[in-house]
Parts: structure tokens; C-alpha cells; sequence
């Protein structure tokens, strides 16, 4: 009955084999995420200049390096308070213009990206604007693979 309904509702989608499952099967579907990577192109935008040598540093840090982020800010409606650990695979800063930088960043499922930017008021450490020692926000994100 369910398949009919949604079959007959729309020409965008079929579905079959609808049926319930049990919670052991939902978290593993939840835990087969957890082990994704996803890539990010990001422009930044930083509070002050940032110095060559300091980006040179950010770009050379040892990865994968962990965060520790509550929950953010702008999702506490809706997840639970928690502190979650992810990991950073990879990250490079380059310089677009003096305040603005291109952030490409590689990272374990989960993680909140614009959080890990602009620190989400000390819920996210380290966070981007730590590491370069000054404010930073993101202006535009994109994810550029899942993998």
C-alpha cells in the first residue's frame, strides 16, 4: 500500500520493496557514514592579514589532526548536546588577497565544516580562526567529492 501511494504520488521516484526494519539495521546504515570523507573548497574570509610564514604553518600541520565540536549552535534545536570528536585529513590555506584565503580542506564525515572555520563561539577547537590567530568566517562552501 505504502509503494502504491508513493509510486502513484509522483513520476520523480518508484520505489519497491518496502519494509520495516529493525534499529540494528538503522544504526548500521547511520555508522556507514561515520567512515566517509568529504572535500571542501571554502573561501575565507580572516579579521587581519594573515602572514605568509603563519598560512606556511597551517599548510605543513601533521594530519589527520582531531577537533573536539559541540553541538553547534545553529543545529541544538534539533541534534543533542554533545562534544564528537573529528579529524581533519587534510588541510591547505592558499592566499587569494590579503583578508581572503582558499581554504581546501579534506574531512571525516560529520564534521561542521563552517563550525571548524569560524569556531562557532569556542564550541569548535581548534578552529580555523585559532589557528590563524585572528576572526575568520566562510563566505562560500563547497564540497567538491565524497568518498
Amino acid at each position: 500500500q505504502i509503494e502504491a501511494a508513493i509510486n502513484a504520488s509522483t513520476s520523480l521516484i518508484q520505489v519497491n520493496r518496502v519494509r520495516a526494519v529493525g534499529r540494528s539495521y538503522i544504526q548500521l546504515i547511520k555508522s556507514s557514514g561515520e567512515t566517509k570523507r568529504k572535500f571542501y573548497r571554502a573561501l575565507v574570509w580572516t579579521s587581519k592579514e594573515v602572514s605568509p610564514a603563519r598560512i606556511a604553518e597551517i599548510n605543513a600541520m601533521a594530519t589527520p589532526f582531531p577537533i573536539d565540536q559541540d553541538t553547534p549552535v545553529r543545529v541544538l534545536h534539533r541534534r543533542s548536546l554533545a562534544t564528537r570528536v573529528r579529524h581533519i585529513h587534510s588541510i591547505k590555506c592558499t592566499v587569494v588577497n590579503p583578508r581572503f584565503l582558499l581554504l581546501d580542506l579534506q574531512t571525516e564525515a560529520g564534521t561542521y565544516v563552517k563550525e571548524f572555520v569560524h569556531g562557532d563561539l569556542g564550541r569548535t577547537r581548534p578552529s580555523l580562526g585559532s589557528l590563524l590567530h585572528c576572526d575568520a568566517d566562510i563566505l562560500q562552501l563547497d564540497v567538491d567529492q565524497v568518498e
